[in-house]
């Protein structure tokens, strides 16, 4: 305030002495332009928005920087894919990645079990959308993850997949899905290729011929209650061309699928040939790399009547932030540095195993991706794992299978 009337009285003081010399001057001269008060106080310009950006970029880094770590829970094959870019992350900006690898599972019961003694000990997590839906959201054991945006890269809608941010969660806030498969719509079927013959493949034009009497007791699957199957289930059930009738057979005595609680257990026993095939669920990441290792697993790709799907890992696709975290500004800086478009570029170039590809548009480094992955312009897809009006189905889905599984036992 004082600085402001000791500005006005400057002002003041100047018009009045040019007032009183124009006075005392020769009458005819000519007059003298009077200074504005506008031009004297001109005010200072303020920072456009790419250098307030970076001023608070550089100020998240420091923040970041000073509490040191970040602790991510990380399942299935982003555990390992994205190590190599977590290791660069740390390089780059001198903060630890603790990592906990593991089942998506594991991470939600100690995250819930921490809270209960009133530890927190985790910032991000990479898992699966059922179990963070069913049991982290109703414990407010997660934080709306839009609120930590601030890189233009990632909050520019227009440079995501259909001008939107897409969510695993039907309030739409907090499972972020950042890339997604672009498959024709098999339910995820992988099988042996010493079992399954060119020919049967080359039969197969919809996920109704999976139920061919000729795989009584060939099949082997996520039990619905086991949660890494959800996703399979969810897609069938809410799919306007398979639906519940698919999934009652499915689970029929008659075609004697065995169901199970354990990755491993499906992924020996399709690499080891005790099973012909199996759908989809969290056992594809294993399947996926023991194939790229040589052993005699194939995916079933070729269009099918049903069409294409994006699918988006549990582990490798969705992020979420628990609340009450510990490094929050590492959680900050890490969350805004992955979604750019150099993380997620990096994602496609530094994973062990083909990543999913980004929903980012703006990334034309495909890296490692596979080309089956990848979206082909102009199609369609169905988007099971983020389209709103098909998520917010996903626990009826489930409830659904669980009620329909547990009564053929």
């Amino acid at each position: 305030m004082t600085g402001k009337r000791s500005g006005l009285l400057g002002v003041t003081a100047v018009v009045t002495a040019l007032f009183l010399a124009s006075c005392s001057a020769d009458p005819t001269a000519t007059p003298t332009s009077l200074p504005t008060a506008t031009a004297l106080l001109e005010p200072t310009p303020t920072l456009d928005s790419a250098a307030q950006f970076q001023a608070e970029w550089e100020a998240l880094i420091e923040a970041a920087q000073a509490e040191g770590e970040i602790s991510i829970t990380a399942g299935g094959s982003a555990g390992r894919n994205f190590r190599p870019v977590m290791a660069l992350w740390e390089e780059r900006f001198g903060i630890t990645p603790i990592i906990a690898t593991g089942g998506g599972s594991a991470h939600v019961n100690r995250v819930l079990a921490e809270r209960e003694v009133g530890r927190h000990l985790v910032d991000v997590m990479y898992g699966g959308a059922t179990s963070m839906t069913s049991r982290l959201i109703p414990a407010n054991a997660l934080d709306p993850i839009g609120e930590l945006f601030i890189h233009p890269e990632v909050t520019d809608r227009t440079l995501w997949l259909g001008g939107q941010h897409w969510y695993a969660d039907p309030q739409q806030q907090f499972i972020f899905v950042f890339s997604a498969s672009a498959r024709p719509m098999t339910l995820g079927m992988r099988y042996n290729t010493d079992l399954v013959a060119q020919e049967d493949i080359d039969a197969m034009n919809s996920v109704f011929d999976f139920l061919d009497p000729k795989w009584n007791g060939k099949i082997v699957a996520f039990s619905p209650t086991a949660g890494g199957s959800s996703g399979t289930y969810y897609a069938a059930y809410v799919h306007p061309d398979i639906g519940p009738e698919w999934i009652e057979r499915f689970f029929s005595p008659e075609l004697d699928v065995t169901f199970a609680q354990d990755i491993r257990f499906i992924a020996d026993g399709i690499a080891n040939r005790k099973f012909h095939f199996t759908l989809g669920g969290g056992a594809v990441s294993d399947l996926d790399g023991l194939a790229s290792l040589g052993a005699p697993i194939g995916v079933l790709d070729k269009e099918f009547k049903e069409g294409g799907e994006l699918a988006a890992s549990s582990s490798g696709s969705l992020m979420a932030i628990v609340a009450d975290r510990p490094h929050p500004n590492a959680t900050k800086l890490w969350v805004n540095w992955w979604l750019s478009n150099e993380g997620q570029t990096l994602m496609h170039t530094m994973s062990e195993v083909g990543p999913q590809p980004t929903l980012r548009e703006d990334v034309t480094e495909w890296g490692r991706t596979e080309e089956m992955d990848r979206r082909v312009p102009g199609k369609s897809y169905f988007f099971f794992d983020a389209d709103p009006a098909l998520v917010e189905r996903r626990q009826e889905a489930l409830d659904y299978a669980t009620s329909t599984y547990r009564a053929t036992r």
